[in-house]
C-alpha cells in the first residue's frame, strides 16, 4: 500500500508539472529572436 502511494505521488507529481509546464524545460524551446537582422554587406536590387 506505501508502494502504491508512492507511485502515485510520483504519477501526480509529474503530471502537475507537464500540465502547467516546467520554466526550465520552457527556455530550452524558445524560438529565435525576431528583430533586425544583422548586415550582410551585400545590397540586393531587385528589377521593378
Amino acid at each position: 500500500m506505501t508502494r502504491l502511494m508512492a507511485l502515485f505521488g510520483h504519477w501526480f507529481g509529474s503530471s502537475l508539472a507537464h500540465a502547467f509546464g516546467n520554466p526550465r524545460e520552457e527556455q530550452q524551446h524558445l524560438p529565435p529572436a525576431i528583430g533586425v537582422q544583422p548586415y550582410t554587406g551585400e545590397i540586393a536590387r531587385h528589377r521593378r
